[in-house]
C-alpha cells in the first residue's frame, strides 16, 4: 500500500527489556528458540503466512530456519511474500518510452532474483502491485500544465487503454515465466474512495480525476477523456487474466471501518466477475480452471490492508470479511500491522516501563482476537464456514519487528525477541482463555415483537456489533429492557442508553440503544471483559439515489432499511453495456426484502410501492438521499461539522470543516482548513473540485466528512461521566488508519495567540501521530444542546490538568491560504482554500463558533396521526455543565423494574426525567 519507509518517521525499536515476558499471560512458554512454533505450521490448515521480506539472500541455500536472523525467520514463520516497493508501477525506468526496463534484462538480479530464490525455497511470491496513484509517476504519463489550467496526464483514453494493455502485458507475462513466476498479483491497489454515499454504485466510488483531493487516479483522469473513468478498472484485470494464471487480487484499506468501501468494492468485484463469466464463454477471455475444474472468476480475492492501531473495531472488520466472503471470492488481509497507540510528541510519548508493558499485552489480546476470528473464516480446511465459497486465504505483515513501517505493530520486537503479540498469534483461543476473557467473542440474545435475535461482539472498549430491528409502522416509542437481554453465564448488563432518551421511532429517525455488559474481571487490567450491542429500531424507508451517468434512466438506486419483510419491491437486474453503462436486462423481480434487512436495490420510480399506510417509499423530494441537516447525534454517523457564519473577504458564507492543512500565521497556528460550501435551505449541495472539468460529478470531498463515535474524556471535572464524541476521518494521507482530530499542545507552533492547532494524521507539522487514550481530553468533543429548529450547537473540549480547567472552543478563523494543488505532490488536486478552524482557549462553550451538522440521508418525517413536534431535551441550567444533545437513558445494573417499564411507556423526556430514571 505505501510509500517508500520514510527513516525520520519512525521510532526507534524498543529496547528488549520492554517486551513483557513475565506477565500474567505467560503461560508455559518455551525459553528455546528452537521450540517456538513456526506461524505457517500453526497455521497450516487455515491460510498462507507472509511477511515483506524479499531478498534472495534470504533464501539462499545455507539458510536455515531458525530465530537468529531475518533470513532464518523468513524461511521459519512464513510461506509467503510480498515485495513492498520493488514491484510498484515505477520499477519499469522510463515508462512506457522505455521498451527495455530493468526487469526484461537482468534475469539474474534485482528482483528476478528474489523471486527466483523465493521460488526454489518453496516460499510463494505475491507480487505488490500492477496498478496504483502512487509511485507510479510514469503509467500513466506524468501530469502536465493544460492550457485552460488543468493539471493532468496528457494520455487520453484510447492511448491510455493501449499502453495499460502494453504495461499489463508486459509485466504480468514476464512474471508467469519460470524461474520468476510470481503466485499472485495485487492487479490494482487502492482504487476507491474512503466515504462513497453510495456504496452500491460502485463506479461513483472510485477515485477520479480529481476526488479526493490527495492521490487522486490518473488512470480514471486519463481514460475519462474519450471513454467512462471507471473502465480501467475492468480493463486491468481483464489484460491481467489473459496474461497470467497467478491469482488476481484488489486491494485496498479503511474498510473495515467504512461498510460503505466494503460494499462498493464488493459490488465491483461481483459485477466484474459477473461480466467477465459471461463474456469468457462467448469466447471474449480465456477461461482457466481451479482445482476443482470450474472456470476460476476475474478477481480471485479482495485484499483488505489491516493497518491498524488499537482503536480496530473487530466486529466491524468482520463485518467486512462477510461482505467480501458473500461477494464468492477468498479475502486475504495483505498489509498487517496491529500498532499501540504510543501518543503525540516526544514530550507526552509514552515510554518503556509498566504503561509500555500494558500496552503491549493489550496488543496482545487485540492480536488473540484477530487471529480467532481469522481463524474461524479460514479458506482451508480448519475454517468453520462452509456456507461460503471462499474464505480468508492469506495473512501478511507489512513487516517482521519493530519499529516497522507502523509503529511497533508486528509480532517481534526485533530478530530472536518474540513479543506478547507473537505468543497471543500462536494459540489465539487459549491466549484469551489464560486472559480470563472469552476465546471466540461473545453473543447474546435479544427479543423484540415476538422475535429473537442473535448478535456476537469481540468485546471490549472499541468493538460494538450492530444490529437493526424493524418496527411495525404505527409504532411511536420503542420499549426494550434489561429482561430482552440474555447474555452467556457471567454476563450482566451494566448499562442501556437510549438515543432519544424516549426511544421515539419515525421514519429517517430510528432510536438507538447502547446495551453495554461486563463479564468477569480479566487477568489484566489492560482489558476490559466488556460486551457492547448497538440496536437500532426503525420504520421501514427507501432512500432513492440518483446516478446519471452510471445507471440508465429512469432506474435508480434506492437502499432500504429496516424492511418489513413483506413489502414487495419490484427490482430490476442490469447488464453492464459496451460503453460502461448499466441498463435493465428485461429480468424483473417483484419480492420482499428479508425483514430487518438494509439493502440497495435498482428501481424504477415509475413503479408503484404497496407499502404499509403512511410510509413514504416511492422517490419524492424527501425521500431522496442528500446532505440534510440533523438536528441530533447518531452513534457511529458520518457527518460534515459547517459554519454559517464564516467570513470570506469579508463577506459571509458557509464553511464545512475539512481534513486540510491551513498553514500558520501570526495570527493562528497551524490547523485544519475549511470550504465553502452551498446550501439550499437544510440541504448542503455538494461541489466538485474547483479543479475540474465540468464532466467530473458533483459528490461529496472525503476530507469534508467526520464519523462521530461516542467516547469518555479522561478528563476530571464536569463532563468526566458524559458521553462525547470523536471525530473521525477517513482520507488517504500519511498514514491509513482512522484519523482522529484533537487539539495540539506540544510542538512548536502549535497555539498561537490561544489558539490551538486542530491536528489529524493527515497534518504536515510536528505533531501527527495517532493519539492516546490518556490523551483523549484534547480529542473527545461535548456540544451544547442541538437547536431542534436551526440545528445549531457549539462544540468543545475540556481539560483540567496541573490545576488548570479550560475549555477549547471549536473556531472559525480567516486567515491562512492553502496554496492551490501542492507543488511537492505531483498528484494532488488540492483545492485552494482561506482559513480554517482551531481549537480556542476560552472561557466557556459559548465563546466557540455556531455550527450545525449534515448527514446524507433522506428527510425524516411523522407518520399520519404521529406528532410532529421535535423530541428535545429539557433545558439546562446555565451553571451546570453542558449536556450533550440526546442525553441517553442509564440504567445500571441488571434488569429494570416495573417503575422503569412505566417510565418508559409514558415517554419520559428531559433532564429531570433523566435525573428520576438514574436515581431509581
Amino acid at each position: 500500500m505505501s510509500g517508500r519507509l520514510d527513516v525520520k518517521r519512525i521510532l526507534i525499536a524498543l529496547a528488549a527489556s520492554a517486551v513483557v515476558t513475565n506477565s500474567a499471560l505467560a503461560v508455559d512458554r518455551p525459553t528455546d528458540p528452537a521450540n517456538w512454533p513456526a506461524l505457517k505450521d500453526v497455521y497450516q490448515n487455515y491460510f498462507l503466512i507472509g511477511s515483506t521480506n524479499l531478498a534472495a539472500s534470504y533464501f539462499a541455500a545455507n539458510v536455515v530456519p531458525g530465530e537468529n536472523s531475518t533470513a532464518a525467520m523468513t524461511l521459519k514463520h512464513f510461506n509467503v511474500v510480498t515485495p513492498g516497493n520493488a514491484m510498484k508501477p515505477e520499477f519499469w525506468n522510463g515508462g512506457s518510452t522505455n521498451p527495455t526496463p530493468t526487469f526484461l534484462t537482468n534475469l539474474t538480479s534485482g528482483i528476478n532474483a528474489d523471486i527466483s530464490a523465493a521460488n526454489a525455497r518453496g516460499v510463494k511470491v505475491n507480487a505488490h502491485t500492477l496498478l496504483w496513484h502512487n509511485q507510479s509517476a510514469l503509467w500513466p504519463a506524468a501530469n502536465v500544465l493544460t492550457s485552460t489550467g488543468g493539471w493532468e496526464t496528457p494520455w487520453d483514453y484510447t492511448t491510455a487503454k493501449t499502453n495499460l494493455e502494453y504495461y499489463i502485458r508486459t509485466v504480468a507475462g514476464h512474471f508467469d515465466q519460470d524461474p520468476y513466476k510470481t503466485y499472485a498479483w495485487d492487479v490494482v491497489n487502492e482504487a476507491f474512495k474512503d466515504s462513497p454515499d453510495n456504496p452500491a454504485d460502485w463506479r461513483n466510488a472510485l477515485r477520479t480525476g480529481y476526488s479526493p483531493e490527495e492521490r487522486p487516479s490518473r488512470w480514471a483522469q486519463a481514460y475519462a477523456k474519450g471513454g467512462k473513468s471507471w473502465e480501467y478498472m475492468y480493463d486491468a484485470f481483464f489484460y491481467a487474466r489473459q496474461n497470467t494464471t497467478s491469482l488476481l487480487n484488489y486491494n485496498d484499506f479503511n474498510d473495515n471501518e467504512r461498510a460503505s468501501k466494503a460494499t462498493a468494492i464488493a459490488s465491483m468485484v461481483k459485477e466484474f466477475n459477473q461480466r467477465y463469466a459471461a463474456e469468457s464463454a462467448a469466447g471474449k477471455g480465456r477461461i482457466l480452471l481451479d482445482a476443482k475444474g470450474n472456470p476460476r472468476p476475474l478477481v480471485d480475492v479482495i485484499g483488505t490492508q489491516g493497518h491498524w492501531d488499537m482503536r480496530l473495531n473487530m466486529d466491524a472488520f468482520e463485518r467486512t470479511i462477510k461482505t467480501y466472503l458473500e461477494a464468492g471470492v477468498n479475502v486475504d488481509l495483505t498489509e498487517l500491522d496491529l500498532a499501540p497507540t504510543l501518543g503525540l510528541d516526544k514530550g507526552q510519548r509514552i515510554q518503556n516501563g509498566p504503561e509500555m508493558d500494558a500496552l503491549f499485552q493489550e496488543q496482545g489480546i487485540q492480536y488473540a482476537k484477530l487471529f480467532s476470528l481469522l481463524k474461524e473464516y479460514a479458506a482451508g480446511p480448519g475454517g468453520r464456514h462452509p456456507e461460503y465459497k471462499g474464505g480468508v486465504h492469506r495473512v501478511t505483515w507489512w513487516g517482521m519487528t519493530d519499529p516497522g513501517y507502523h509503529t511497533n505493530g508486528y509480532p517481534w520486537s526485533a530478530v530472536g525477541q518474540p513479543k506478547e503479540a507473537y505468543w497471543a498469534t500462536t494459540n489465539p483461543e487459549q491466549y484469551l482463555i489464560d486472559a480470563g476473557l472469552p476465546p471466540n467473542g461473545v453473543t447474546a440474545t435479544f427479543t423484540y415483537g415476538g422475535e429473537s435475535f442473535k448478535a456476537r461482539t469481540w468485546g471490549g472498549k472499541n468493538a460494538q456489533v450492530a444490529l437493526d430491528i424493524s418496527v411495525p409502522a404505527d409504532t411511536k416509542n420503542v420499549v426494550f429492557t434489561a429482561a430482552n437481554v440474555a447474555l452467556p453465564a457471567g454476563f450482566a448488563v451494566e448499562s442501556m442508553k437510549f438515543n432519544p432518551p424516549d426511544c421515539a421511532v419515525s421514519p429517517g429517525k430510528p432510536c438507538h440503544v447502547t446495551v453495554t455488559a461486563r463479564g468477569p474481571a480479566p487477568k489484566t487490567t489492560a482489558v476490559e471483559n466488556t460486551a457492547t450491542f448497538v440496536l437500532s429500531f426503525g420504520k421501514m424507508t427507501v432512500g432513492w439515489m440518483a446516478a446519471s451517468n452510471a445507471l440508465e434512466a429512469p432506474l435508480s438506486y434506492a437502499e432500504v432499511r429496516f424492511s418489513d419483510g413483506v413489502t414487495p419491491f419490484k427490482q430490476y437486474r442490469t447488464t453492464y453495456g459496451s460503453d460502461g453503462m448499466a441498463r435493465a436486462s428485461g429480468v424483473v423481480e417483484l419480492k420482499p426484502v428479508p425483514k430487518h434487512g438494509r439493502t440497495t436495490l435498482v428501481l424504477s420510480p415509475q413503479d408503484a410501492i404497496a407499502g404499509p399506510r403512511g410510509l413514504k417509499l416511492e422517490r419524492t423530494a424527501s425521500t431522496e438521499k442528500a446532505w440534510r441537516l440533523m438536528t441530533r447525534l447518531e452513534p457511529g454517523k458520518t457527518y460534515m461539522v459547517v459554519s454559517g457564519d464564516s467570513l470570506f473577504d469579508g463577506k459571509p458564507k458557509p464553511a464545512a470543516l475539512t481534513n486540510r492543512t491551513k498553514p500558520a500565521t501570526t495570527a493562528s497556528p497551524e490547523s485544519l482548513s475549511r470550504t465553502a460550501v452551498t446550501l439550499n435551505g437544510a440541504v448542503l449541495v455538494p461541489a466538485r473540485n474547483s479543479n475540474a472539468p465540468e464532466t467530473e460529478p458533483a459528490l461529496a470531498q472525503d476530507n469534508l466528512k467526520f464519523v462521530f463515535e461516542e467516547a469518555k474524556s479522561p478528563a476530571a471535572g464536569p463532563y468526566a461521566n458524559q458521553e462525547g464524541h470523536t471525530m473521525q476521518s477517513f482520507i488517504h494521507g500519511t498514514n491509513v488508519y482512522p484519523q482522529i482530530v484533537f487539539r495540539g499542545n506540544g510542538a512548536t507552533g502549535t497555539v498561537v495567540a490561544g489558539q490551538n492547532s486542530l491536528i489529524s494524521r493527515q497534518t504536515n507539522g510536528q505533531e501527527g501521530s495517532q493519539i492516546a487514550e490518556r490523551s483523549l481530553d484534547q480529542a473527545v468533543w461535548f456540544n451544547t444542546p442541538i437547536d431542534p429548529e436551526s440545528g445549531e450547537m457549539k462544540m468543545f473540549l475540556y481539560t483540567e490538568k496541573d490545576g488548570v480547567k479550560q475549555h477549547y472552543v471549536l473556531k472559525d478563523v480567516s486567515d491562512g491560504e492553502t496554496a492551490n494543488r501542492d507543488a511537492g505532490n505531483a498528484i494532488s488536486q488540492r483545492q485552494g482554500a482561506v482559513g480554517g478552524f482551531v481549537a480556542a482557549q476560552a472561557q466557556s462553550a459559548k465563546d466557540g463558533t455556531s455550527v450545525k451538522l449534515y448527514a446524507y440521508d433522506i428527510e425524516a418525517y411523522a407518520v399520519a396521526d404521529e406528532p410532529t413536534t421535535p423530541t428535545t431535551p429539557g433545558t439546562t441550567d446555565p451553571n451546570t455543565p453542558v449536556m450533550p444533545i440526546a442525553t441517553p437513558f442509564t440504567r445500571k445494573g441488571g434488569s429494570l423494574g416495573a417503575g422503569d417499564l412505566v417510565l418508559a411507556l409514558a415517554g419520559l423526556i428531559g433532564l429531570a426525567m433523566v435525573r428520576r430514571r438514574r436515581g431509581s
